[in-house]
């Protein structure tokens, strides 16, 4: 008979009549019979060293995790019906597990002998014939397992109502829990902006910000403040006389902040701006300013680059849509300038974060 089918056989023999085991595992974990074979070694006692074997069915599923494998094994005997989970790193390890505890529960005197591992250690991921199973003659019969001494087990003492309590360790298989978010506090802006406009006045011109405001993380509110170049208008080219067009405005706007990354922010955002829009006329006799009201609604996105902890660099491109078009007329002249009805900006900035 060759090896393999020796094994089986003992197997077979030894294995307690009383044992129905299920095996579901991966292909690298050791076979159902390598399993009920060890089992049936850790029952093995000589004539009256314990009680009858119990009525056992057990069903034993072993299936891979991120960081190990996992046993689910569920156990039916006299005593009733129990469910247990372990966990390990190697096959070997819950083949082990699940041997001793079909042997405990076949024979619960072995709970108080200390039963040793019953399955070899692993190697390279094959699972080995016992060299015992293959050395001995096909009669003979299998030697008894030497039984370690129980070991002396101290009496624990009553827990002090006054202690705090204990929290379990933590399992080194589960995942690592993600550390929380910082507070969400409010905190205050100050930004100062460089603006370059088309369509607000005569021609292109550029302008100063100042914009302060309060922030968290998902949005921030500002009001701010601007002032833009003088540009001239002239109603004929061949005549001197002609106005020039100057423009400052307060505004109030909100935002809602998308944190992309953690050193890019994206913002949405939306205001009103309210201001005067100054005509100072030139080249004719009765030179005089006049200042209308000028008021608009303004939108856009803005992103937001945070170089340090309180300080971040942003670029923002507005639409200016007029909600009055203020005229401006020059006496003996006609028309000289109308505000356009929508406008454009881009806005490059340094924003202070306090704290």
């Amino acid at each position: 008979m060759s090896a393999p089918v020796l094994v089986l056989g003992l197997a077979a023999a030894l294995a307690p009549a009383d044992v129905d085991l299920e095996w579901v595992a991966p292909a690298d974990c050791p076979p159902r019979d390598a399993v009920a074979a060890a089992a049936a070694r850790l029952v093995s006692r000589p004539a009256g060293a314990g009680p009858a074997e119990e009525r056992v069915r057990a069903r034993a599923v072993v299936t891979r995790e991120p960081r190990g494998l996992r046993l689910e094994l569920e156990l039916h005997s006299d005593a009733g019906l129990d469910r247990r989970t372990l966990r390990a790193r190697g096959c070997q390890v819950l083949a082990d597990a699940t041997a001793e505890i079909l042997a405990t529960a076949a024979d619960p005197t072995l709970a108080r002998a200390g039963v040793p591992p019953a399955l070899p250690p692993e190697s390279d991921g094959t699972w080995p014939e016992e060299p015992a199973f293959r050395d001995m003659p096909q009669n003979a019969p299998a030697p008894a397992p030497a039984v370690a001494p129980a070991p002396a087990i101290e009496p624990a003492l009553p827990a002090d109502p006054l202690d705090p309590p204990v929290a379990p360790a933590p399992d080194p298989l589960d995942p690592p829990v993600p550390a929380p978010a910082p507070p969400d506090r409010p905190r205050a802006s100050l930004r100062l902006a460089g603006v370059f406009d088309q369509g607000s006045l005569p021609g292109p011109t550029g302008g100063l910000g100042l914009a302060v405001g309060v922030m968290r993380r998902a949005f921030r509110v500002e009001l701010g403040f601007a002032g833009y170049v003088p540009r001239d208008a002239r109603p004929d080219p061949q005549r001197p006389s002609g106005a020039r067009m100057s423009l400052w405005t307060a505004s109030i706007r909100a935002c809602g902040v998308a944190g992309l990354r953690p050193r890019l922010e994206l913002a949405a955002c939306g205001g009103l701006e309210a201001g005067a829009l100054i005509g100072a006329a030139f080249g004719t006799d009765a030179a005089r300013a006049r200042a209308q009201p000028w008021l608009a609604a303004v939108v856009g996105p803005e992103l937001a680059v945070p170089v340090a902890r309180r300080v971040a660099v942003t670029l923002g491109v507005d639409a200016v849509v007029a909600l009055v078009r203020p005229l401006f007329v020059l006496d003996g002249a006609g028309p000289v300038f109308r505000a356009h009805p929508a406008a454009f900006r881009a806005v490059l900035g340094v924003q202070l974060r306090i704290p």
